[in-house]
């Protein structure tokens, strides 16, 4: 089998069309019937890697939930019960990963495991629109280059990628709305830009920074438009209108539900309003250490792809592929790279959009090597092929252990160290076990998976408490309604989560907090009935009942349960 077949043989159908030429007549050779078509070699190549990682991630589907995964979880539980987003919670994000995680567990259970099987398939989905939209830009070597790449970094614990986060969920749109907008384009359909805005305002809906996919597909349409010789500025329009309506329509139709369910200003300040303060909180003169920092650690964790994606971007100018696909890509790049900016926090996660335009630059390189290489080297095809596939062996032989032997429970406090993650279904079903439905519990601390996990609803609607203990314009009106929800609500347990992790901001803001947590626990009787000594790297110690009056904590990160003895 060689892979020389999977190099370009078909121009790509935004290159310009080539001037006839007289044709010659050329002595007919006799078929090779050992030959494979490469279409089937490129879906069979696209097989190996979905199946990788599928094969993967189900080992890893009962890897505990994190925070992140909480918040959309405990969301997507409470709208399951028939209650909106925002009126029991509260959060700066748009609804799209709430109701995508509904959706997911109403189909596949309120599980760790059907969480994680809902986003393997968002996953295959990206990784399957990626080989499409580099097949139909350049080539199915491109493709099958790019989807491989992608792959490989889209489940790497260096972006936490084993996590559902909300930046897998605007990844798999932004895809599906970049293959309809190229797909569009190529059969002149009006309708099809509907569909392309559509799937980009999903992105949108998913989390806000998914808006730059938006914008993306807008200025492709003008550039295509400036770009051709025989330009129509009727159909240019429509096709602009029609995206743009594709674009708006998830968000009014979010507009409207949030309306109809009575939570509109609870929304409008905590996706609309509230988010500029949230996003001021790092300086624009720290914003590059800050970046300069993450990527150092995301590079040195596995370099290959990033190299690789950076000499793609240099062949790019010589890349012998004619018309707007070198464009096209480098506009994808740079759109794909601005949803990882907004806040200036960089964090590990917030790359994930960015991954699939670094597996298109480095498939766009190998197919360069193909190209210019090629015709004087015949087996080029096999080698550059090869070495793909290594690479692929390569980032999978790095995190062998996590993807292959480790324990997903213990891989969780590897990942995630002190923080109370793996520790939090314990905590839960001693929760469930120990209240009835219409029981509150509080959880001071930002640990949204603990209610979600013990099945009972928050005393308040701040599950987080960063927004508590950072210094801005409403962080006392904000504190003063906490402690009002808090208190009206009664809970019947109160869970204090001692985890630096969970209480990031100044510490003197959190005072008013912790100085009415004790001045609630004493006035209500509540008794001490649970502490968690969270260990690093090691099973964590779980102390019950009685036994929590002579125990001394070893660590430094604890979480303390409170019972409610005397409820009137």
């Amino acid at each position: 089998m060689n892979l020389l077949l999977l190099a370009p043989g078909k121009q790509s159908f935004m290159a310009q069309p080539n001037k006839k030429k007289k044709t010659v007549p050329v002595k007919k050779q006799p078929q090779n019937t050992f030959s494979v078509n490469p279409e089937y070699l490129g879906y069979f190549f696209l097989g190996i890697i979905l199946l990788t990682v599928a094969i993967i991630r189900i080992r890893l589907l009962s890897f505990p939930l994190e925070r992140d995964e909480g918040e959309y979880a405990y969301f997507g539980q409470l709208i399951l019960q028939g209650i909106p987003p925002y009126k029991l919670a509260y959060n700066l994000k748009l609804p799209g990963t709430y109701y995508s995680y509904a959706l997911i567990m109403s189909v596949f259970g309120q599980t760790d495991s059907g969480i994680r099987f809902g986003l393997l398939l968002f996953n295959l989905g990206s990784i399957t629109f990626l080989y499409f939209i580099g097949k139909k830009l350049f080539n199915i070597f491109t493709g099958a280059t790019a989807a491989a790449f992608f792959a490989i970094l889209s489940i790497s614990p260096s972006f936490l990628a084993q996590a559902a986060h909300a930046t897998h969920f605007v990844t798999f749109y932004a895809l599906g709305g970049t293959f309809l907008l190229i797909l569009a384009q190529e059969k002149k359909s009006s309708l099809i830009f509907l569909f392309s805005g559509l799937m980009m305002g999903l992105a949108f809906i998913m989390k806000q920074s998914g808006l730059f996919f938006s914008f993306f597909g807008g200025l492709m349409i003008l550039v295509w438009y400036f770009s051709h010789e025989d330009r129509k500025i009727a159909k240019t329009l429509l096709n602009l209108a029609m995206y743009g309506a594709g674009v708006v329509i998830p968000f009014i139709v979010v507009v409207v539900v949030m309306k109809m369910s009575g939570v509109f200003e609870k929304f409008w300040f905590w996706t609309m309003t509230y988010p500029g303060t949230y996003g001021s909180r790092i300086p624009v003169s720290q914003a590059g250490d800050y970046f300069i920092l993450a990527f150092k650690s995301i590079f040195s964790h596995f370099s290959l792809p990033w190299i690789t994606a950076g000499l793609g971007l240099v062949v790019l100018a010589f890349y012998p592929k004619k018309g707007g696909s070198r464009l096209f890509a480098l506009i994808f790049f740079f759109f794909s790279f601005l949803p990882v900016v907004p806040g200036f926090y960089f964090r590990s996660h917030y790359f994930i959009p960015f991954l699939p335009a670094v597996g298109l630059m480095a498939g766009i390189f190998f197919d360069f090597l193909n190209q210019k290489v090629g015709p004087q080297f015949k087996q080029i095809g096999i080698l550059t092929g090869g070495a793909v596939l290594l690479f692929m062996i390569i980032g999978l032989n790095k995190e062998k252990d996590f993807y292959f032997n480790g324990d997903p429970v213990m891989l969780c406090k590897m990942v995630y160290q002190t923080n109370p993650f793996a520790e939090s279904p314990a905590i839960a079903k001693y929760l469930n076990a120990n209240t009835t439905e219409k029981d509150n519990i509080l959880v001071l601390g930002s640990e949204p998976q603990i209610c979600f996990y013990a099945k009972r609803h928050s005393a308040t609607g701040y599950i987080y408490m960063y927004d508590l203990v950072f210094n801005h314009p409403k962080v006392k009106e904000m504190q003063n309604e906490m402690l009002m929800e808090a208190g009206r609500s009664k809970p019947k347990f109160i869970v204090f989560a001692n985890v630096k992790f969970s209480w990031i901001g100044e510490p003197h803001l959190g005072d008013t907090i912790i100085k009415w947590t004790n001045s609630y626990l004493q006035a209500n009787h509540y008794k001490l009935t649970g502490i968690v000594d969270i260990a690093p790297y090691q099973p964590s110690e779980f102390v019950w009942n009685d036994a929590v009056f002579s125990y001394k904590p070893k660590n430094e990160n604890t979480i303390s349960i409170f019972r409610r003895e005397d409820i009137k």
